[in-house]
């Protein structure tokens, strides 16, 4: 999921190093967000030789690996297979989050995860298995707790004053002058010069726009929480005694008066860490990477990568609940891959070279093409003139640096 800004600068850090790098990945899941698809360019337009694993590990279902084996060669045959061996379930829209709220209290003692194409459907989803679990005494008492959700600006967004309200939270995840790491700010009032904001100390500071790639700009809302609850943690966390992980699904134990979360494998989230919501339901996003021992996927409409990645998380099965079979089905066969340049190119002038030399390699290729046709021609005697001024040498060449 590496962007092309973040690999060219993953690549000058390691150049400068004189560092060894190996990549990981698998370019028929989700792409990174920032534009640049840039392991796939890699693998596809460069001359670095890859080695594949072809065997799958997770699933330990016959019919299951082999249903996902066929979707990533083939979405719409990889649909058919899910369906044959009964995993794709068709019901009213209506019904739909109830559904899935059976189908995960019907895998009770197991570890399940349910992805939703749209953040809508985990609200709903979220709602009627939480509902399902109290009515089984599965949670304890609930509280109403505070949590930060993140508003997803980006730098321009965050250098931009006016889209700055009262009460809005600023959480730094680098320190600034005055400000330590992790420390978290409420927006006071915005001035011509900057942003005026509160720390809990009551101190005021003026925060400008060369701030605003330290920190990230957070609204702050109430959650329904209950010991047994499954919490989604939604930022990172490096403390001495606290440590957690964007992504990370944990367990709640306990919640005191006050509304500290004891977790069920020992941790307690720190007073200042407001970064979560439930864990019932993620996108295909956040479920890339996970294993679980069963999934269940929600929706009508999800492209080939997406539905790729949320259907294969699954160890034993794997459910898929929607409104309209076609549609899905339809929408499966979809890819989100997005062409690079050097591809765009090739369609328009089908001669060009893929995987060509470039910079210092191009360099050495035409230097020894050069050499040799140079030894093919019989040599001539040549003398300058005398009468011709000598041209000045460059000292440096800026397309060899290149």
């Amino acid at each position: 999921m590496v962007s092309g800004r973040q690999m060219h600068e993953l690549l000058k850090l390691a150049d400068r190093q004189s560092a060894r790098i190996i990549f990981s990945g698998d370019t028929k899941q989700i792409q990174s967000v920032e534009a640049g698809d840039a392991l796939r360019v890699l693998e596809n337009e460069s001359r670095l030789k890859s080695t594949s694993l072809t065997q799958v590990q997770r699933q330990i279902t016959a019919d299951y690996r082999n249903a996902i084996q066929e979707l990533r060669r083939d979405p719409e045959a990889g649909f058919e297979k899910l369906d044959r061996i009964g995993a794709v379930h068709e019901v009213g829209w209506s019904d739909r989050a109830q559904a899935v709220a059976q189908a995960y209290a019907e895998s009770k003692g197991r570890d399940v995860l349910v992805v939703c194409a749209t953040h809508d459907e985990i609200d709903r989803v979220t709602e009627a298995i939480r509902a399902s679990r109290k009515q089984n005494s599965d949670l304890g008492e609930s509280l109403q707790v505070p949590r930060d959700v993140s508003l997803n600006w980006t730098a321009a967004q965050k250098s931009d004053y006016r889209n700055y309200r009262p009460g809005q939270r600023l959480t730094f995840h680098r320190a600034v002058k005055g400000i330590t790491k992790n420390e978290t700010l409420a927006v006071v009032r915005v001035e011509g010069n900057g942003i005026v904001a509160c720390s809990d100390r009551g101190e005021e500071q003026t925060l400008t726009a060369k701030q605003s790639k330290s920190f990230e700009v957070y609204e702050r809302r109430t959650i329904e929480v209950a010991a047994g609850d499954k919490l989604l943690l939604t930022a990172n966390r490096r403390d001495a005694n606290f440590r957690a992980t964007n992504g990370e699904i944990v367990t709640v134990s306990r919640v005191d008066n006050d509304g500290r979360m004891q977790l069920d494998d020992g941790r307690q989230l720190p007073a200042d860490f407001k970064q979560f919501t439930h864990g019932y339901a993620v996108t295909a996003h956040r479920s890339q990477g996970k294993s679980v021992d069963s999934v269940i996927i929600s929706g009508d409409g999800m492209q080939k990568e997406l539905f790729y990645v949320a259907a294969s998380r699954g160890r034993r099965s794997v459910q898929v609940i929607t409104s309209d079979k076609e549609l899905l089905r339809e929408s499966v066969a979809r890819s989100t891959a997005r062409q690079s340049a050097s591809e765009l190119a090739r369609k328009a002038r089908p001669g060009l070279h893929q995987g060509s030399y470039r910079g210092a390699a191009a360099a050495r290729e035409l230097a020894a093409h050069a050499a040799r046709h140079d030894r093919s021609i019989p040599q001539q005697t040549w003398q300058p003139s005398v009468t011709k001024q000598v041209r000045r040498e460059r000292t440096h060449e800026h397309s060899f640096g290149r």
